[in-house]
């Protein structure tokens, strides 16, 4: 009869119930783990994100001869196991919940040819797509988190139901724990796999910094800043991951020389005036002095010190002709070697029609910051 599902169907629905309602009891899995492996490969794409997740936590070190050592995704170095079966059921997730995203190998216009060859090689899906969600999660609670009427805290607010539907819950909201509803219980559990987030002004606080502990940051868009406040937080954040950050953007932001300072000097390394930030950005924002003014201190700083800085953007941000000639002296004493320098949609017509190239630089007249360049946008 068509439609009725088959005793193989009932038993797989069983399991996956199981997994999701069950306690730290591990029989069940034991069970799972014995099985042959055509049953096995079957029953696996059949599971929810959630009950898919504790079937790969728990795998066997021994689990058909075949697992690898992963990134370092926590501090106790643990290693995760991962069969094809397994990857193939975490590819079919991400695409079924978000189709057409392009999220896992967007081409990287600042990074060189090696580092590019890399990224494609990378193809660890169970780490995207719970990435992607923590990055849902992140959206929703600021949304809450920005409404005048809340005052508590950022890891008490529960995330909405259609996104704990998508990790497996929809039948099981009822008998879940408070826990799971919980922002701060999807951050221990999955921020262990964030490398990029995309944060918004409510969330530059220091319990961000608590929650977002076992994450190792690669990549942050910063949006809004506007206040003494949010910079004291996000420079918090920043510093927790000074030694991974390798690209980080302000969008939208307020930013006077004293914010500019703080931001700048918290990517610094621990005891280092030196960074590993390979792209910076700084879009659609304004700087909060005249044209006159210098350059922000900890700006020049941060352009000076770092080695691994590849692509500069200072786009649609209104700064004035001595900015532009203030930021093209600054790289000619950088040690980094820009390949691509973006000042495009500010007020900076004509100005390097009248740059005076300093001799004192090296003995070409040029810095080697300047030597590198590929990539220069000042429309």
């Amino acid at each position: 009869m068509a439609g009725v599902p088959s005793l193989v169907d009932l038993c797989q629905s069983a399991i996956a119930d199981e997994l999701l309602e069950g306690d730290d009891n591990n029989d069940i899995l034991s069970v799972i783990y014995e099985l042959p492996s055509e049953l096995f490969d079957s029953l696996v794409p059949r599971l929810p994100p959630l009950a898919l997740q504790r079937l790969q936590e728990n795998l066997p070190f021994n689990f058909r001869d075949n697992f690898d050592r992963a990134n370092d995704y926590n501090t106790d170095c643990r290693k995760r196991r991962r069969c094809g079966s397994l990857d193939a059921a975490w590819r079919a997730l991400y695409r079924f919940r978000w189709p057409g995203f392009g999220r896992q190998k967007q081409a990287v216009t600042w990074l060189d040819k090696d580092v590019e060859a890399k990224c494609d090689s990378v193809d660890d899906w169970q780490q995207i797509y719970w990435e992607t969600h923590l990055q849902d999660c992140v959206d929703a609670v600021a949304e809450t988190a920005l409404l005048p009427s809340y005052d508590g805290a950022i890891g008490e607010i529960q995330i909405p139901d259609d996104i704990l539907e998508h990790i497996g819950c929809k039948r099981h909201l009822i008998k879940l724990t408070c826990n799971y509803l919980k922002f701060s219980y999807h951050c221990q559990q999955f921020g262990v796999y964030a490398r990029q987030l995309r944060l918004q002004n409510a969330l530059y606080v220091a319990e961000t910094c608590d929650l977002l502990q076992s994450s190792k940051l690669a990549t942050l868009e910063l949006q809004w800043i506007k206040s003494n406040e949010h910079v004291e937080g996000l420079c918090k954040l920043l510093n927790q991951n000074s030694e991974t950050l390798k690209s980080v953007d302000f969008i939208h932001c307020k930013l006077s020389p004293t914010f500019i300072n703080a931001l700048c000097n918290s990517l610094h390394m621990k005891g280092l005036q030196a960074h590993t930030v390979e792209h910076f950005s700084i879009k659609r924002s304004s700087f909060l002095q005249t044209d006159s003014s210098p350059v922000p201190v900890g700006l020049t700083s941060f352009l000076t010190s770092g080695r691994s800085l590849h692509s500069l953007t200072l786009c649609d941000d209104q700064l004035g002709r001595n900015f532009g000639r203030a930021i093209f002296n600054t790289l000619l004493d950088a040690s980094a070697s820009i390949s691509m320098l973006d000042l495009s949609e500010n007020d900076i017509s004509g100005f390097l029609s009248q740059f005076r190239w300093r001799s004192s630089s090296c003995s070409h007249g040029i810095g080697k910051s300047l030597q590198s360049l590929r990539v220069l946008n000042l429309r």
